[in-house]
């Protein structure tokens, strides 16, 4: 698996909006274009100096961080075993020395007499290395565990190796532990923690809005009144985008112009679900739609060719389709990348993509670049074993998916491979 830039290509528009939209919708545009045109949004997020603990995760660092000790902080053993001369190993095993001490994991190092033995634990400190070996517990008799300190250890096998770790082997005071861009996880700050580093500077996380509208919507229902839809797309959206609030609109252009009033000043992306196109209800394109910083219009591709975004009071909001499958796509290609750029993130377009064998027959493009969530199977070579059915309303079978593939003709066939684009 690799993490790798994908550059969708250009593709001709084949169905655009009816004459009867043009003086709504504006040029319909391609997937590559559409995502140029997104990231534009983006603009340089703040930076300040934050504590490395697990807040951190999922944050970029704005500035290189320097190691302040170096790692490991001293020379020590990479064994539970006996620290003796190599000298006093120079006539053939086995070898039996005195043990004239013991030392345990963080405490201070102690001398090795000639011709002596000291018995130490892994990552106990080793003050002289200059000729020194470890002979694990394991090449002596002496049993392996919680035993009192022998008089003596009877060695029955020289090492090929020390088994000593030099201090500054992984990192010297100094340089770079990570470099400016870095994308925060766990094994970052185990290593900033590790080098001495507990502050580090980092760009802010980006604050995000959903707002999912149409009157057909309600919120986790106990029962369908006729026309009714649970809210999908709201709760979906959140939980893609780490979203730290969401609210429901109808169909009133009113209602989202105060909702959008009131989270635009908080926030630095506004995800909005629903109303993107023409019709006569289409809340989000009426409201948005007519400011000079939006954009309406179709993007070729299938599904979620529908979509648009604006600035609202310099907040850029994105505004997607309300099909959940063509919501779920869309937030994919567009938004991800997006919050990425507004997180700091150097490299946005950057997707995590591998290359799958084919074991269920894939659908064909159908006249235009088609986006097909699947399911890849990782128990042996990575394997599409499944994926979604044509529909953008198919939502409960997104369920189990767990990457998506971009066909722009005729998919491959079965036992081929094809590229997989990792959630």
């Amino acid at each position: 698996m690799a993490l790798m830039t994908k550059a969708f290509s250009n593709q001709t528009v084949r169905c655009p909006p009816s004459a009867a939209n043009l003086s709504f919708m504006s040029t319909p545009r391609s997937i590559s274009a559409h995502l140029d045109a997104v990231l534009a949004l983006a603009s340089t997020p703040p930076a300040e100096s934050a504590p490395v603990d697990a807040s951190l995760i999922g944050r970029v660092l704005a500035a290189d961080a320097t190691a302040r000790f170096p790692v490991p902080p001293h020379a020590n053993s990479a064994m539970d075993g006996f620290l003796v001369h190599a000298a006093d190993l120079s006539s053939t095993a086995p070898w039996t020395l005195p043990v004239a001490g013991d030392v345990p994991a963080g405490t201070a190092p102690i001398d090795v007499p000639a011709g002596h033995a000291v018995r130490i634990m892994t990552g106990a400190p080793v003050a002289d290395t200059a000729g020194m070996l470890v002979i694990p517990v394991e090449n002596t008799t002496t049993p392996a565990g919680p035993v009192a300190l022998p008089d003596e250890v009877t060695i029955t096998e020289a090492p090929t190796k020390s088994h000593i770790r030099p201090a500054g082997e992984d990192i010297q005071p100094g340089a770079p532990v990570a470099t400016a861009g870095t994308l925060i996880d766990a094994a970052v700050i185990a290593a900033l923690t590790s080098a001495g580093v507990y502050t580090v500077t980092a760009y802010h996380r980006p604050r995000i809005a959903v707002i999912s509208s149409g009157e057909e919507l309600v919120s986790s229902p106990a029962e369908l009144a006729p026309g009714q839809l649970p809210d999908s797309n709201g709760p979906m959206l959140a939980a893609l985008s780490g979203a730290d609030a969401h609210v429901h609109v109808g169909d009133a252009p009113a209602d989202l112009a105060s909702a959008l009033d009131e989270l635009a000043p908080s926030h630095d992306l506004i995800i909005t679900s629903g109303g993107v196109s023409a019709g006569a209800f289409d809340v989000v394109h009426t409201v948005l739609g007519r400011t000079d910083s939006a954009w309406f219009g179709h993007v070729d591709q299938r599904p979620g060719a529908p979509q648009g975004f604006s600035l609202w009071n310099d907040t850029p909001v994105l505004c997607l389709p309300g099909n959940p499958v063509a919501a779920f796509v869309d937030f994919q290609l567009y938004a991800r990348p997006l919050i990425a750029a507004l997180s700091g993130h150097p490299s946005p377009r950057q997707r995590v993509n591998l290359r799958a064998r084919v074991d269920s027959p894939l659908p064909a493009s159908r006249g235009r670049p088609t986006i097909v969530p699947v399911t890849v199977d990782f128990q042996a070579a990575p394997a599409i074993t499944s994926h979604l059915p044509h529909g953008s309303h198919r939502v409960v079978s997104l369920a189990g998916t767990n990457g998506f593939c971009l066909i722009d003709s005729e998919p491959p066939a079965m036992g081929e491979d094809i590229t997989v684009y990792l959630y």
